[in-house]
C-alpha cells in the first residue's frame, strides 16, 4: 500500500460534501493513495471499506480508465 499523506480538511472538500458522497458514513478526512498495477476501483473500495460510487464521486472519475496505475486518488477515512 502506498499511502502518501493524510489530509484532514482538503480545501475543495467540506464536511457537507463528504457527508453527501458517503451517506454520512465518513468524516471530512481523506488520504491520498497511488493506484498500483492490477488494482481497480472495486478492489480499492473493498480494501478500504467504501464503495466504487464514493471513490468515483470523490475523485470526479467519469471513466474507469482514469483510475489507472500511477494515478493518485483520495480515499475517505472512516
Amino acid at each position: 500500500m502506498s499511502i502518501k499523506t493524510v489530509i484532514d480538511r482538503p480545501q475543495a472538500l467540506e464536511d457537507a460534501e463528504m457527508a453527501r458522497f458517503s451517506g454520512g458514513r465518513y468524516s471530512g478526512a481523506v488520504f491520498m493513495y497511488t493506484i498500483q498495477p492490477g488494482e481497480t476501483l472495486s478492489i480499492l473500495a473493498h480494501r478500504f471499506g467504501t464503495t466504487v460510487r464514493v471513490l468515483r464521486e470523490l475523485n470526479s472519475i467519469t471513466d474507469a480508465a482514469q483510475a489507472k496505475a500511477g494515478a493518485s486518488i483520495m480515499i475517505p477515512q472512516r
